[in-house]
This record gives structure tokens, sequence and C-alpha cells, in this order.
């Protein structure tokens, strides 16, 4: 199941396909409820927050792929060294004596 989802949820088109239905569900629910101008109003509030979550990742994806290249180390590594740097600062705050 974990992996039907991760595979569903690794394909381009099949989040494009589910973010314009959850769109089309949230458009419907709020049409029963609010005026065009504010239904409107809306959808352009929820595009913005969603143009601006969108550059801010792949802002991310530019910086987590240059300091791989700058480091020369493969995505999993940096991974694992970042898990390692948050498990040895939770260790390090509860061994305080």
């Amino acid at each position: 199941m974990k992996e039907t989802i991760t595979t569903f949820l690794s394909n381009r088109i099949n989040l494009t396909v589910f973010q314009c239905l959850l769109y089309f569900m949230i458009g419907y629910i709020m049409g029963e409820h609010l005026t065009w101008p504010k239904l409107w109003l809306m959808f352009i509030v929820m595009f913005l927050i969603q143009f601006i979550t969108r550059t801010k990742a792949v802002a991310d994806g530019m910086m987590f792929r240059q300091i791989m290249v700058d480091n020369k180390m493969d995505a999993n590594d940096i991974v694992k060294r970042m898990k390692e740097d948050i498990e040895k600062a939770n260790t390090d705050d509860y061994n305080i004596n």
C-alpha cells in the first residue's frame, strides 16, 4: 500500500490531476456558500499560495542539488548526515548534567 501511494505521488501527471480534482472540490464547496466575486478572490488567493509553495520547493531543490554537486555527495548521503546531526543534537540536549 505504501509503495502504491509513493509510486502514485512520484508521477507529476498524477499530482497535477489530483491537485486539479482537489481544487474543483474546494470550488464546488465554496460555490455553495460564496458569491462569484468572493469565489474568484478565494481562487486567486489559493493560486498565489500554490505559486509561492511551488517556487519555494524549486528553490529548495536547487539548493539541495548545489550542495550535492559542491560536496560530491549523493542525496541519500546528505539525508543520512542530516539525520545523524539531528539525533546527535537530540541526545546532547537530554544528556546535560
